[in-house]
């Protein structure tokens, strides 16, 4: 099974001041304040043998895996599987995550790095420990400047946000 490194875009305005989300969020952009814990995911990721780096379409995961790749030399390949999860039925967003997690099996890649949204790393976390993710579980996600590591259904998070 593959080791998944998963952080969340860096900090937002709406992130920040805990609001929703704008309707229309795709070009919603990171904050200054958020750059110093990517720059220190950077570093971590730099040593990862990563076969395989994706990310949400949005801007602020754009600018977030440019920071990164910066550092690390790693590359995102945008996916719109990882997008944020708004304005669709809970079970697409289910279903485009499985796609996503089904793909990276078949292809059996033993290193992933994903750059995505709070409720898409929810689901992540829930579908790649055999849990049932339910939508009261859209929430279940760390603060920007968390790096979400999961293997053999073992999550580990380190918080890049501390001095």
């Amino acid at each position: 099974m593959a080791k998944y490194y998963i952080f969340r875009h860096g900090d937002t305005w709406y992130t920040k001041n805990r609001q929703s989300y704008p309707m229309d969020n795709l070009s919603v952009e990171i904050l200054p304040d958020g750059i110093p814990a990517l720059k220190k995911i950077a570093y971590y990721l730099k040593e990862i043998p990563s076969d395989f780096n994706a990310s949400s379409e949005y801007l602020r995961c754009q600018q977030s895996n440019k920071i990164v790749s910066d550092i690390s030399g790693l590359r995102f390949k945008k996916d719109a599987r990882l997008n944020e999860f708004s304005h669709e039925e809970f079970v697409n967003l289910v279903e485009r995550l499985e796609s996503f997690i089904g793909e990276m099996e078949k292809k059996g890649y033993k290193n992933i790095v994903i750059c995505t949204h709070g409720a898409v790393i929810a689901g992540l976390k829930n579908i790649l420990t055999g849990s049932e993710y339910e939508k009261s579980e859209l929430v279940d996600y760390p603060r920007p400047g968390v790096l979400t590591i999961i293997e053999d259904k073992i999550i580990k998070e380190i918080d890049f946000n501390l001095d």
